[in-house]
């Protein structure tokens, strides 16, 4: 029997999509409600996961869950379930071209055009995104923005440094204050913006305020935090 996970915290949409999943889908379904649950859980192996980009109550988003997934095994096929609002738009586009997704699907759609789309999963390996969620998405995914080109973001300890402080910052992200986070000058944290403007334009980012960097750091969080770990972990061996 197939095995689907579905990760979402709307317990009513959860559980009626689980329902019908079982019953007329005639999967093995194993519902979860945040990412913790998800980081926690000893799960059999799973042949899709339905994962949605959306925890309000959580400081981690289906970004997390989707990178998850795919260390823990590559052969799981990822599906987005989302409701393709225009401030996770951002989120969606980084998951499309981060993470290999089997499809994307709407939660506006129609329980039977969901069933089809997963059916059509289980037997193709993907299958077409949905019309809604197509305007939101690019034509092709840039190799540019793969998981693994999110390293050139963090080039070295004092980037590492840079972006942490961004993360982390729950105040307004100035020079000053960003200077005290990392215990570096206020000029070299400029001098460290303007050497990561290249990079960060290939992320739609031209010349960012430190306010859009921070947007964008909690945002892909999960994508650049390997390469901090990397950056700061040797620091701290040496």
């Amino acid at each position: 029997m197939t095995t689907v996970l579905l990760l979402d915290d709307a317990a009513p949409v959860s559980e009626l999509l689980a329902d019908e999943l079982r019953r007329r889908g005639g999967y093995d379904v194993i519902a979860l409600a945040s990412v913790e649950a998800l980081e926690a859980a000893d799960l059999p192996p799973l042949d899709i996961a339905l994962v949605d980009l959306s925890f309000p109550n959580s400081p981690k988003s289906g970004l997390d869950a989707l990178l998850l997934l795919h260390r823990r095994s590559a052969q799981t096929r990822l599906v987005v379930l989302t409701q393709g609002d225009d401030w996770v738009a951002d989120l969606l586009r980084d998951a499309w071209e981060a993470v290999p997704l089997a499809s994307v699907a709407s939660k506006s759609g129609s329980i039977a055009s969901l069933l089809a789309l997963v059916a059509q999963v289980e037997r193709d390996g993907t299958a077409p995104l949905d019309p809604v969620l197509r305007p939101l998405l690019p034509e092709q995914r840039s190799p540019l923005r793969s998981a693994e080109a999110y390293g050139r973001l963090v080039q070295h300890l004092g980037h590492a440094k840079l972006w942490r402080a961004l993360i982390e910052e729950d105040g307004e992200p100035t020079y000053r204050a960003l200077s005290r986070a990392t215990g570096l000058s206020v000029n070299t944290v400029r001098n460290y913006r303007e050497q990561l403007l290249g990079e960060l334009a290939l992320h739609g980012l031209d010349n960012p305020s430190m306010r859009e960097m921070k947007v964008f750091a909690r945002r892909c969080r999960p994508l650049l935090e390997p390469h901090l770990r990397a950056k700061l972990d040797r620091r701290g061996r040496s």
